[in-house]
């Protein structure tokens, strides 16, 4: 008995050690897809459940006017990864990141990292191109699937609608619980399939799916026991060196297809679709003989396939409901895991979303534009030691390239993020001010928050469509100078533009003028 209570504590002794000896903190990166705020804390929807968000909320500092930078995967992604706005980088549309001079000359979140002496691992969808040899240990590939396939390529799943995924893409299209398992038939397109498949060529291979007992993982699920995995691995590990580990979850990105049980919380029949106002877009900038977006496309073909636009958002929302839900039980078992470890006490984690989405609201369902719905995301940030300020709310509006320079401060890093003269300076700023006083005076960064979409008509940054976002108001300015006004004081929806209202033109001329100055500094 003497042996074993030697042995334990000895035991304790060495966990003790290897906490007190990493003088720097670890960083947990948590990066979730498409998720809007249909959370728990955020009040997004009345039927949104996130017990395992909402819990690190409560434990975190909520930025609660926090913006993506731009409200797509791939350009969102390459900007809070290096800090750098899409204006100064000139990537904000659907390229490809690693073709953008500015991104491949300045050095990322786990570049730095590493020069810095931290080790740096990544699962699942972080970065939407990768960079090579920037991660000690890439994780689990990103796969969005699994997918409905015709022995040729993915398509779209018989239980949705045809035309949808015929005009939109299998991708977007596809939203049913797992055990509704896909039968292709054969046909001048391809020579039939029965099953799921995943969609990665790294990973491209049938999905096994018997029931719910019996089944291949998804990406998110495998993520998630990789990362558990390699906790155990860093406490079995004597190298002392702090970790830096980024958890990319892809729901509740679509396909929107995950376990059974997900779906089963939310019967159709009880399912309350997203507040909407009717004719909401007509006093917009949208009707004024812009081509349909996406977003609107989407929404219209989900109305048309179903019958009616309740029944598409009732399903849809399901979907989403279901998605997020499982979402946030991969979320608990990243925190269980760092919870359980022997680095609970030194270790940050930063949880946000790359953009927003729309179910119906403005008469779209998808990502992309400049209302609030797309760019508003959730950002909690859980310091340890920061009890005192556990669940308070930071309101001041911050965007998601003021993730790296946090992390820099927190990390104590100095030095250079560029990596010759094509690179580019972060333009974020520390959020650490706000999260050790949420209504600090300390904060250098600036009062409003910067979101751009392309036109499509000019490469020029300045030509481009823009909104910003203020502690109270939304201002956006198209590029052929339309704009709408929203005061979130009053109209927290955005249901009225008051653009055109004389009693706002004080206002208007304010973010004309902050637009400007934002624009000017980001494209020095």
């Amino acid at each position: 008995m003497k042996f074993f209570k030697n042995l334990l504590t000895f035991i304790i002794f060495c966990n003790s050690f290897h906490f007190f000896s990493q003088k720097k903190p670890n960083v947990v990166m948590i990066v979730l897809d498409d998720l809007n705020d249909f959370t728990g804390y955020m009040n997004g929807h009345p039927q949104a459940e996130t017990p395992n968000i909402d819990n690190l909320a409560s434990q975190s500092v909520i930025f609660n006017n926090a913006h993506s930078n731009v409200p797509v995967c791939s350009p969102s992604r390459a900007s809070f990864m290096t800090g750098i706005h899409p204006i100064t980088s000139k990537f904000w549309g659907f390229g490809n990141a690693l073709k953008n001079e500015v991104f491949m000359n300045s050095k990322s979140i786990p570049e730095f990292l590493k020069e810095n002496g931290y080790q740096v691992f990544q699962t699942g969808k972080v970065f939407h191109q990768s960079p090579k040899k920037v991660w000690d240990d890439s994780g689990i590939p990103a796969d969005y699937g699994p997918m409905a396939f015709n022995g040729k390529k993915q398509v779209g799943h018989p239980s949705n609608p045809t035309e949808m995924a015929e005009q939109l893409g299998a991708l977007d299209a596809t939203f049913v619980p797992l055990s509704d398992v896909p039968v292709i038939d054969s046909s001048e397109a391809g020579p039939g399939y029965n099953g799921w498949r995943f969609t990665n060529w790294k990973t491209n291979r049938h999905f096994n799916y018997v029931n719910e007992e019996n089944r291949d993982l998804i990406t998110d699920e495998m993520s998630a026991e990789w990362f558990k995995d390699k906790i155990s691995e860093l406490e079995e590990n004597s190298n002392q060196k702090p970790f830096f580990i980024a958890t990319g979850f892809i729901r509740p990105h679509t396909p929107l297809v995950v376990p059974t049980k997900y779906y089963e919380k939310y019967p159709i029949e009880n399912i309350e679709i997203p507040k909407r106002l009717k004719n909401d877009l007509l006093d917009t900038e949208y009707v004024t003989g812009n081509k349909e977006t996406r977003g609107h496309k989407a929404w219209r073909l989900l109305s048309e396939g179903y019958g009616s636009e309740e029944l598409g958002l009732k399903k849809f929302t399901q979907a989403y409901l279901a998605s997020i839900n499982f979402a946030d039980d991969m979320v608990g078992r990243v925190v269980d895991a760092i919870e359980n470890s022997v680095f609970a006490k030194n270790t940050i984690i930063i949880l946000f979303s790359d953009h927003g989405f729309f179910v119906g609201q403005k008469d779209h369902l998808w990502k992309y534009n400049l209302w609030k719905e797309a760019s508003h995301v959730p950002l909690l940030i859980r310091q340890p030691g920061n009890s005192k300020n556990a669940g308070n709310v930071v309101n001041h509006p911050v965007s998601l390239i003021d993730i790296f320079p946090t992390i820099m401060d927190y990390c104590s890093f100095k030095g250079s993020t560029i990596k010759n003269d094509k690179g580019k300076a972060y333009n974020g700023y520390s959020l650490k001010p706000f999260i050790e006083n949420t209504t600090s005076k300390k904060w250098k960064g600036p009062d409003e928050a910067l979101t751009m979409i392309a036109s499509w008509k000019s490469k020029d940054p300045d030509k481009q469509h823009f909104a910003i976002q203020t502690s109270r108001y939304r201002y956006i300015k198209y590029f052929n100078g339309g704009e709408e006004l929203y005061d979130h004081q009053n109209d927290p929806d955005e249901w009225y533009n008051l653009a055109n209202e004389k009693k706002f033109d004080k206002v208007i001329k304010d973010m004309r003028l902050r637009l400007e100055e934002r624009i000017e500094d980001y494209n020095k």
